[in-house]
C-alpha cells in the first residue's frame, strides 16, 4: 500500500503520476470506504484488560499512521473474540456465498449505505 499517495488523496483531493517522464496530478474526489485486520490476527488492548480506543490503540493494532486514520470521519471497530463456533459461522456463510455466487451485498444495497454513510 502507498501510503504517502493514499495521504495526498485523502487530504489534498489529487493524485500525482509520473510515467514516461511526464507529471500529472489528477482530482481524486471521491469517498473512501477502508478495511484494516489488526496486525497480530486479533486486538490487543492495554491498561490491564480494560478497553480503550484512542491514537495508541490504533497505531499499535493497525498499520496506518495516524496522519491517515485522522482522515477518516468515522472508524468502526468490530471485535469479535476468537470463538470456534462463531468463526464456523461465519467461515460456513463465506462459503455458502461464493458457492452459490450470490452476491453479499447487491449494487443498490452498497450505494444505500454508501449514501448512509456518507451523511453520517
Amino acid at each position: 500500500m502507498d501510503q504517502v499517495a493514499i495521504h495526498e488523496a485523502m487530504e489534498l483531493q489529487t493524485i500525482s503520476i509520473t510515467k514516461a517522464g511526464i507529471q500529472a496530478t489528477l482530482n481524486a474526489r471521491t469517498s473512501i470506504l477502508a478495511a484494516a485486520n489488526p496486525t497480530v490476527f486479533f486486538f490487543q488492548f492495554f491498561l490491564g484488560g480494560l478497553i480503550t480506543f484512542d491514537a495508541h490503540f490504533f497505531r499499535y493494532n493497525v498499520s496506518l499512521p495516524p496522519a491517515i486514520l485522522l482522515r477518516f470521519h468515522l472508524v468502526y471497530v468490530m471485535i469479535i473474540g476468537p470463538d470456534d463456533r462463531t468463526d464456523y459461522h461465519i467461515a460456513h456463510h463465506i462459503v455458502r456465498v461464493h458457492r452459490k455466487h450470490k452476491e453479499a451485498l447487491s449494487p443498490a444495497q452498497l450505494k444505500r449505505y454508501t449514501l448512509h454513510m456518507r451523511k453520517l
